[in-house]
């Protein structure tokens, strides 16, 4: 019953992430870019995508995950407006710097998930 997928390829900001979704009793997947849409758990509604790996850096990944109804918060090393637009067109529903983010994931798991 995997409730985040993570798309973090980052050994530190992944183990970071996955943390702080386990200390708040979330279920976590790790995926990467073999990863197939139809294999996304019916249970998942949160991803979280590192926009800093080109291989997750799509329109089309955020795109796929809006279709299957799941939430996208993405996340970058310094959040620029013409990505963030580019993303929040694509359906991310939250960008954020990495630093923010890892700073704030359980209050954004509570909100988001809850």
């Amino acid at each position: 019953m995997t409730e985040v997928l993570l798309f973090v390829k980052d050994f530190e900001l992944g183990s970071k992430l996955s943390e702080a979704c386990v200390d708040a009793g979330r279920e976590v997947e790790f995926n990467d870019e073999k990863t197939s849409p139809d294999d996304f758990s019916d249970s998942s509604v949160l991803a979280i995508v590192d926009m800093e790996e080109t291989v997750f850096a799509s329109v089309g990944l955020v795109s796929e995950l809006k279709r299957h109804g799941i939430k996208v918060i993405g996340t970058m090393k310094q959040v620029n407006n013409k990505e963030q637009a580019k993303l929040k067109s694509a359906g991310c529903d939250i960008i954020l710097p990495r630093s923010s983010l890892v700073k704030n994931i359980p209050n954004l798991l509570n909100e988001l998930l809850d």
